[in-house]
């Protein structure tokens, strides 16, 4: 079970997997590649240089999993619910020659696959509440390009060769119980004497 801290976590670990295996490889092909994480600010900026860009455009809570609950560690307490989302992404080809922006995607979406499976030795750095049986999975988003075109719409750019991802299924723990202190028993008021 995740916490919060796990969405950036999977974000770093797809840049880290992604740029170790740039190395001989991609690398030979185009001059000093990399992975980028944008951010909606990073949008604005031209591209330079050759990176494939990962941007998480939206989060949403799984409709197949909302109606999971977890165990209670105490068996007095009522069970609680889990929070499952899917982060969307869209891979970019972030460069400035068109050749170049084809290149990226299609390797980004080669090393990809049809899924891509991120677990523990991958997380585990990144947010210590990671189990060691969870995983979560990269796959491309059915998306028709009218979709497609109004994400673009909604940023500050112009549209750029892109393509959207989908990592399935996250599962955030809920917030721990606020412990209340004991019951109030007495009140001490001040009173003024005359």
């Amino acid at each position: 079970m995740a916490s919060y801290i796990a969405i950036a976590g999977i974000l770093n670990a797809l840049k880290d997997l992604l740029d170790a295996r740039m190395v001989g490889g991609l690398d030979t092909v185009l001059d000093t590649p990399s992975v980028k994480l944008l951010g909606t600010s990073q949008l604005t900026a031209t591209p330079s240089g050759n990176a494939l860009g990962v941007y998480l455009h939206r989060i949403s809570v799984d409709p197949f999993g909302r109606n999971r609950y977890l165990q209670p560690t105490d068996p007095n307490l009522p069970h609680q619910p889990e929070l499952p989302v899917n982060l969307h992404l869209l891979l970019i080809g972030w460069s400035d020659k068109a050749t170049h922006e084809g290149t990226l995607l299609g390797w980004g979406m080669q090393q990809i696959g049809s899924s891509l499976d991120l677990d523990i030795s991958h997380l585990g750095l990144a947010d210590s509440t990671w189990g060691e049986n969870e995983r979560v999975q990269l796959q491309p988003e059915e998306m028709n390009t009218e979709d497609l075109l109004r994400i673009w719409d909604g940023l500050p750019r112009d549209y750029m060769l892109s393509a959207p991802y989908l990592i399935k299924t996250l599962r955030l723990q809920p917030d721990p119980k606020i412990e209340d202190g004991p019951p109030v028993k007495t009140i001490v008021t001040p009173m003024e004497t005359r």
